[in-house]
């Protein structure tokens, strides 16, 4: 029961039925006060009259009467008394209008039980208006607040500054009113991304396919050395690795955003996770004549997914090479500390500008102080998407024509 009483409402429903009935017992002790006061006032002046009569009459016996009116009688007395009155019609069956004391008596004390009880009903029922027409109002205003809430207007809150259960049901409705607007809003800008993202996806592989489709005309349309012909299957084969590197980085992109992968996490050398990154871009690093150089301090132990943390690593490294002329340098240290670790990756490439330092994490953005034209905008988008899954961040700095340092942190806790 203590649970029902966090309620305010209730808790002042039940103290103005205490006080009424405080009020009620108190008006029955007046009424009973007010009725034998009366009583004892008709009891004197009956008696009174009746011995003013006898005493004119026969003023000897004023010693005897006085003391009969005030002492208590016997049974035996009253008995006597009522056969001596029936004898002269006068039995408690007559009407009440015989008896004028006791008729003034009974109509004093109707009125006063009909007024009292007037008086409550009325300010029982101005008190139960006002309680429940205070609660009904502040259950309007949920229902209110709900149907706007279906029309789409989402700024309207409950202000409920009590305890109860319905300052929680205001407090649910308020939060339930955000979680339908944030998702509202989330769906929108998830539509807005598909669009954009179909666009990208469009433009980005329009190219590619006028190429070939220009490679594929002078092929089949003018004659050719067969030198020519293999300079422009090696254009078309380019733009095909091309077009099939986007559609898997697409893929897990998507598969990423969907949350429909399964990091396969285990305890493993953060270091050899790298190593496997710069393998894999050795060849490439040597063709650009781009050196990369690890510095490790000692072995770090990191819960991570292999495969799909190399695949981060390889894109910002990938990066590092694409950007950096020959005959340049890539660092690569790794680092801990009780509160994370860090990977860094710097080179002393062509650097980035201050206004594009801000998107380059995002899908299909080019930096405008890029050489590089052919490049997507695609790698450092997977790569952010991974490393947050594993519970890190990447950051940037960079510098035109010094280069760019991006700082990879997994925190421990």
């Amino acid at each position: 029961m203590k649970r029902y009483y966090i309620n305010p409402e209730l808790k002042k429903s039940s103290a103005m039925l205490l006080a009424l009935m405080v009020l009620f017992f108190m008006a029955m002790f007046l009424m009973l006060k007010i009725h034998s006061d009366n009583l004892k006032d008709d009891y004197i002046k009956c008696f009174g009259a009746v011995a003013v009569r006898v005493i004119e009459t026969y003023p000897e016996m004023e010693a005897e009467i006085i003391p009969l009116i005030t002492r208590e009688i016997s049974e035996e007395e009253a008995l006597k008394g009522k056969e001596f009155l029936r004898q002269y019609g006068l039995s408690d069956s007559l009407e009440n209008a015989l008896f004028p004391y006791v008729n003034s008596t009974i109509a004093k004390n109707n009125l006063s039980v009909v007024l009292v009880f007037t008086v409550m009903t009325l300010v029982l029922f101005i008190l139960n208006y006002m309680q429940y027409g205070f609660f009904y109002e502040r259950i309007r205003r949920l229902t209110i607040g709900a149907k706007k809430v279906v029309e789409g207007e989402y700024d309207i809150s409950i202000s409920e500054d009590r305890e109860g259960d319905l300052s929680k049901l205001a407090f649910s409705f308020n939060s339930m009113r955000e979680v339908v607007r944030n998702s509202l809003s989330e769906l929108k800008k998830e539509k807005q991304f598909l669009a954009d993202l179909l666009s990208d996806i469009s433009h980005q592989l329009k190219t590619p396919l006028s190429s070939m489709i220009v490679y594929n005309d002078i092929m089949l349309n003018k004659e050719l050395s067969e030198e020519q012909r293999k300079t422009f299957l090696l254009g078309n084969q380019k733009q095909l690795n091309r077009m099939e590197w986007l559609i898997k980085s697409l893929l897990k992109l998507a598969k990423l955003d969907a949350k429909a992968i399964e990091l396969n996490k285990e305890n493993q050398s953060l270091n050899e996770t790298v190593q496997e990154s710069v393998y894999a871009l050795e060849n490439k690093a040597r063709e650009d004549n781009i050196r990369i150089e690890m510095r490790e301090k000692e072995e770090i132990f990191f819960e991570h997914d292999r495969l799909w943390l190399e695949e981060a690593f390889i894109n910002i490294i990938k990066n590092s090479i694409e950007h950096t002329p020959g005959g340049g340098m890539i660092y690569i240290e790794l680092s801990e500390n009780p509160i994370y670790k860090r990977v860094l990756i710097k080179d002393t490439g062509e650097g980035i500008g201050e206004d594009d330092l801000p998107n380059i994490f995002k899908r299909f953005y080019k930096a405008k102080s890029s050489k590089k034209t052919d490049s997507i905008g695609i790698g450092l988008a997977l790569a952010k998407s991974i490393i947050e899954l594993h519970n890190g961040i990447i950051e940037v700095q960079s510098k035109i024509g010094e280069g760019t340092t991006f700082t990879v942190t997994f925190f421990k806790y």
